[in-house]
C-alpha cells in the first residue's frame, strides 16, 4: 500500500484546514542535497547525493509554520559494503543502493531576522523503501521493500533574494522505523516562493 494512500486521510485534513490560509501566507519550495547514514556513526565523508524534495507550508501563526514534504532520498543499503560468510567463503558485500520516499508534515517555529529567517521543525511521516535489485545470492542482505512510518526534526534557514523569492538551506534527521531502524541526515538547499 502506497504511502500518499496510508495518509489520505490526513491530507483530506490537512486541505480542508488550511483552505481558509490560501488567503494569507503560504509558499511552495523545493530543493536538492545529500544525505548521510548516522544510524552508527556520522562522518562527513560518508554524506551522498542525493535527496530531493518539494514543499508547501503555511502560516499558522506569526511564526508558526505547517509544512508537507514530498520527497526522495536515495541511500546505501544498510548492509552495503560489509564482509560476511557466504558459502563458507568471506565476501565483501555489494554497494547495495535504496531508494527511500517520504511525505512528511511538520510543524516549523521561525525566528524572524529581517531578510534572514531560522527556524526549528519537527514532525511525523510516512517512508516507502524501495531497495534496488540484486543478484539471489545477495538478496538476504538488501533492505526489505517495505512502507513504514518514522520522524523527522531539524534546522533551516531562509535567506530573502527577491521580494517573495528565498534562497533555503535546511539539516534534517530522519529516523526510520524499518525492520532495522535507519537514521538519516540530509543537507539540502533549495528555494522557495512566498504567496
Amino acid at each position: 500500500m502506497s504511502i500518499a494512500r496510508k495518509l489520505r486521510p490526513t491530507l483530506i485534513l490537512f486541505a480542508m484546514c488550511a483552505a481558509p490560509a490560501f488567503g494569507q501566507d503560504w509558499g511552495v519550495g523545493a530543493s536538492i542535497g545529500y544525505a548521510n547514514d548516522v544510524e552508527h556513526r556520522v562522518r562527513l565523508r560518508d554524506f551522498d547525493p542525493r535527496d530531493v524534495n518539494a514543499w508547501v507550508d503555511f502560516r499558522l501563526e506569526e511564526r508558526v509554520l505547517f509544512r508537507a514534504t514530498l520527497g526522495s532520498i536515495r541511500t546505501a543499503g544498510i548492509n552495503s559494503g560489509l564482509v560476511t560468510d557466504i558459502g563458507g567463503e568471506e565476501l565483501e558485500l555489494p554497494g547495495f543502493k535504496t531508494n527511500i520516499d517520504y511525505l512528511d508534515v511538520a510543524a516549523a517555529y521561525t525566528f524572524w531576522e529581517g531578510d534572514f529567517t531560522s527556524g526549528l521543525f519537527g514532525g511525523i511521516g510516512g517512508y516507502k523503501i524501495d531497495p534496488d535489485r540484486v543478484d539471489p545470492e545477495f538478496r538476504e542482505f538488501q533492505d526489505r521493500e517495505e512502507t513504514v512510518f518514522g520522524f523527522h526534526a531539524g534546522i533551516d534557514g531562509d535567506l530573502r533574494v527577491y521580494s517573495r523569492i528565498s534562497i533555503v538551506g535546511r539539516i534534517t534527521f530522519h529516523k526510520i522505523f524499518t525492520d532495522v531502524n535507519r537514521s538519516l541526515l540530509t543537507a539540502n538547499v533549495g528555494a522557495a516562493f512566498r504567496f
